[in-house]
């Protein structure tokens, strides 16, 4: 099973175009920012085990198994994987999502992470905090507002603004001096510990009882978001102009892409299949199987990317398609909250998952024939 799904995320990247970016791209087993080097442009880096201990000037976005920042940062921070580590400060703004993630380094801008176990340890993050998770810890003195939600949230640390959580429980620590309100939803009231002091007004709202395969389809839940958050943010932040090919292919004519996508989505399976049945095709089935695997999981990646897009445009009234982390994140939400809309919601879905692997399929054909 790990095998298979090497092999496609092989097929996913082979489906990605070879473009030249004005920034510095490290891709590998164990790709490395060294200690020595200074970077001026922005840095994109994946890969099984991810390190950056230099100084980079840009912006750093980062995905892979297990990530460590110990390295300066002059812009913001973008990173998914299994283990996100932050030592390094960071000026700007945070984005993190993945399984377990500690954050020790400053904060200058805002905070959004997600993640299964979450810990917040710095001394000061200067904007919002934005978290989502099974466990979330906050020691560091937050300069705005809190935004949680998740299993359990403690809180240890001066808060300037309000704070607002969703949980199964809220605990304010010793150090927690919250100078807003706190408007929170749990099982039950919130735990404070001697030397926790609350200066604003207080809003309980009890939250029901969840039975426990709720609770676990929750938890799958907020890992599926993160990952497809943290993918997508990837994906769409290395290769940009790429989206925005795809996204312009697929508005331009939507219904010839969907047909398109719909026509591959039925014949590369049946036809590998059939190929794996004759001896001499066995070869070429299983290269069409792991292509078709590949393309799916890249299509479910970029299919958000391409929403948020058009909403974004839709929505500020832009003569042009953006990419960036913000219809990114807009589009990784909606697309979502479309899976809990039953029949529409799902037709949505797959029409946009059917014209982006059209659209996909079309622009790659298109770069094989220039490179030929």
């Amino acid at each position: 099973m790990n095998k298979l799904f090497v092999f496609a995320l092989l097929g996913a990247v082979a489906m990605l175009p070879a473009l030249a970016l004005a920034a510095d791209v490290r891709v590998g087993e164990q790709p490395s920012i060294g200690a020595g080097e200074r970077i001026t442009d922005d840095v994109y880096i994946a890969g099984g085990s991810v390190s950056s201990s230099g100084v980079i000037f840009g912006d750093l976005i980062a995905g892979g198994g297990n990530i460590v920042v110990s390295g300066s940062v002059g812009g913001d921070l973008m990173a998914g994987g299994g283990s996100v580590i932050v030592i390094s400060n960071i000026p700007d703004d945070v984005r993190v999502g993945g399984g377990n993630i500690v954050i020790q380094g400053t904060v200058g801008g805002d905070l959004l992470v997600g993640g299964g176990q979450v810990h917040i340890s710095s001394s000061r993050v200067g904007g919002d905090v934005i978290a989502g998770g099974g466990l979330i810890r906050i020691d560091a003195a937050v300069g705005g507002d809190i935004l949680a939600g998740g299993g359990e949230v403690y809180l240890n640390g001066p808060i300037t603004g309000s704070v607002k959580v969703k949980a199964d429980k809220l605990t304010l620590g010793k150090n927690a001096v919250i100078s807003g309100d706190i408007t929170y939803s749990a099982k039950k009231e919130m735990t404070l510990e001697e030397g926790a002091v609350v200066r604003g007004e207080i809003k309980f709202e009890p939250r029901k009882e969840m039975k426990a395969g709720a609770n676990v389809l929750a938890f799958l839940g907020l890992g599926k978001l993160a990952a497809l958050l943290a993918c997508a943010l990837l994906i769409g932040l290395i290769f940009r102009r790429y989206a925005r090919e795809i996204v312009g292919l697929v508005t331009r004519s939507p219904l010839t892409e969907l047909g398109r996508g719909l026509v591959i989505a039925i014949v590369l399976p049946v036809l590998s299949v059939f190929l794996l049945i004759t001896v001499v095709g066995i070869p070429l089935g299983i290269i069409g199987l792991v292509s078709f695997v590949g393309a799916s999981l890249f299509v479910w990646i970029l299919a958000p990317i391409i929403l948020g897009s058009v909403v974004y445009r839709f929505i500020t009234k832009r003569d042009t398609y953006e990419v960036s982390w913000t219809t990114i994140l807009l589009g990784v939400v909606l697309y979502s909250i479309l899976s809990f809309i039953p029949i529409l919601g799902w037709i949505v879905q797959c029409g946009l998952i059917f014209a982006t692997l059209g659209a996909a399929v079309k622009l790659k054909w298109s770069i094989v024939k220039e490179w030929r």
